[in-house]
């Protein structure tokens, strides 16, 4: 029942941000978020088919090329599973540093199948992907902040 009223408040929080933000810049992954939630505190067989789901739902969702997020998000949850398993499991280094490791490889994804596809890139600065892991952080420390057994 939780990971269903999860999806249910990432998918009000999406269109609410969708709403309000301004045009043209990069808003919070909050389907990253998700799937970084679930991720830690699945095992990886569960945690990779979900992240697929989620990129797929996020596609259908935004009009967008089928599989670009979900490959995305899947190789996102591949590298927060390496990088969960490979530092220690308390503080918010660890977790800092495996957010921007699922982070980077969610690009890498978006990278690869638009290399793959032969996609015309739009111009995208640095600073924008920046901008976007910027704000997508404090959704992710909050999630894993609400998501801990009480």
């Amino acid at each position: 029942m939780k990971p269903f009223l999860a999806l249910l408040l990432t998918l009000l929080l999406y269109g609410l941000l969708s709403a309000l933000w301004p045009q043209g810049a990069m808003a919070p992954d909050l389907f990253l978020v998700l799937a970084l939630g679930y991720a830690a505190r699945r095992p990886f067989y569960l945690g990779l088919p979900v992240a697929f789901a989620l990129g797929l739902l996020q596609d259908l969702l935004g009009y967008g090329l089928l599989g670009l997020h979900a490959v995305g998000l899947v190789l996102a949850a591949y590298a927060f599973y390496a990088a969960s398993r490979r530092l220690a499991p308390e503080g918010y280094l660890p977790l800092l540093s495996a957010f921007l490791w699922a982070f980077f490889a969610k690009w890498l994804g978006y990278f690869l199948v638009a290399y793959w596809l032969r996609l015309d890139l739009p111009p995208l600065l640095l600073r924008d992907i920046f901008l976007e892991g910027l704000f997508t952080l404090p959704f992710y420390l909050l999630a894993l902040r609400l998501g801990k057994p009480a």
